[in-house]
C-alpha cells in the first residue's frame, strides 16, 4: 500500500506546480468534503450536492458584502 501512495505521489509531483485553475478546483472539493464529513457526524442529513449548494450561497453572500462595501 506504501509502494502505491508513493507511486502517486512521486505522479502528482511530475506534474507540479500545478496550474491555478486546477489548485483552486482541489481547494473547493477538499473544503466540500470536508465540510460536508463534518456536518455528517454532528448528525446532519444533509447530501453532499445540498452542502454544495449551501457552500455556495455563502460565497456569493460574501462576495455581495465584499462588494457592497460592509
Amino acid at each position: 500500500m506504501l509502494d502505491q501512495i508513493n507511486e502517486k505521489k512521486a505522479s502528482l509531483d511530475a506534474l507540479r506546480p500545478l496550474p491555478k485553475y486546477t489548485l483552486k478546483s482541489l481547494r473547493e472539493k477538499l473544503l466540500l468534503e470536508w465540510t460536508y464529513n463534518s456536518n455528517a457526524i454532528e448528525g446532519n442529513t444533509l447530501t453532499i450536492n445540498e452542502t454544495k449548494v449551501v457552500l455556495e450561497g455563502s460565497r456569493a453572500d460574501e462576495r455581495r458584502l465584499s462588494t457592497s462595501g460592509y
